[in-house]
């Protein structure tokens, strides 16, 4: 879980030099003590499992939020610069994904995208 926490972090801030660090392992111990509190209700301490630190959680989240605040016009230009460019493949599943969102639709959707041109 902590290597696609560390993956995803990556490709969002496009920076793939990342390592795996003390806030990855947390989140992940986080999601997992969600997890375990869902199925049976026990925290991960009651477990004998080591607990999340919540105030480096906290610092995660403030993190995250400074990723997500955006030039959302620019990325916008992008989007309308882009589509257009898209192969009938990409723009199905642009579409479909679009629509997913705008429908507020959850789901997993998986995509066989090898790299390359």
């Amino acid at each position: 879980m902590s290597e696609d926490i560390l993956h995803q972090i990556r490709v969002s801030s496009r920076n793939h030099d990342i390592e795996m660090n003390e806030e990855i392992h947390n989140r992940a111990l986080l999601l997992i003590e969600d997890i375990c509190y869902l199925m049976c209700g026990s925290l991960l301490i009651m477990l004998g499992i080591p607990a999340p630190n919540l105030e480096m959680n906290d610092a995660f989240s403030r993190e995250l939020e400074r990723e997500r605040e955006c030039d959302h016009q620019e990325l916008d230009l992008v989007v309308q610069t882009n589509v257009p460019l898209l192969n009938s493949q990409q723009k199905e599943v642009f579409n479909t994904l679009m629509k997913a969102i705008d429908d507020e639709n959850g789901g997993l959707y998986f995509l066989d995208a090898p790299g390359g041109t």
